[in-house]
């Protein structure tokens, strides 16, 4: 299986055991052999042999329990605890949930999600995001010309 590296941490596939192919972590697969070529992890998964049975796992995500992930520094997250977040300006105004976390090279993307019609692509740099608030679920930012649109 060939997976796209999203995470911080990519040395962390090769201690882990088991994944998991969905979110509820229901559907455990062991980890037979790990490897890293061209910005991937190779994940060989155990009684999954042929392609055939890899395409199977085509576009799926991989997860690992909370207990699994590594401690972080005050200040850092992981981006699934931003989903369902609201997000606020500075001044309080309610902007919309956080629904998606788009990740690109250069910077992440919040995808906050306002009302049924209107989403907004907001960066996730400490320009914009002045603070993430775990307790409150709240993310707040800094509105900047054209940041909504």
């Amino acid at each position: 299986m060939k997976a796209e590296i999203i995470t911080s941490f990519p040395e962390h596939f090769e201690e882990l055991s088991e994944l998991y192919l969905d979110e509820g972590l229901t559907e455990s697969v062991e980890i037979e052999k790990t490897w890293f070529a061209k910005g991937c992890v190779f994940i060989k998964i155990k009684n999954i042999d042929s392609r055939n049975e890899a395409e199977t796992l085509r576009n799926k995500y991989v997860y690992i329990p909370e207990t699994e992930l590594y401690p972080l520094e005050k200040d850092e997250f992981y981006h699934h605890q931003l989903i369902g977040m609201d997000v606020v300006t500075e001044e309080g105004e309610a902007i919309g949930k956080v629904e998606d976390i788009e990740t690109y090279p250069e910077q992440d993307l919040l995808l906050v999600k306002q009302n049924a019609e209107v989403s907004h692509l907001i960066p996730l740099v400490k320009e914009i995001v002045k603070k993430v608030d775990m307790q409150a679920r709240k993310v707040t930012i800094k509105i900047i010309d054209g940041l909504l649109g």
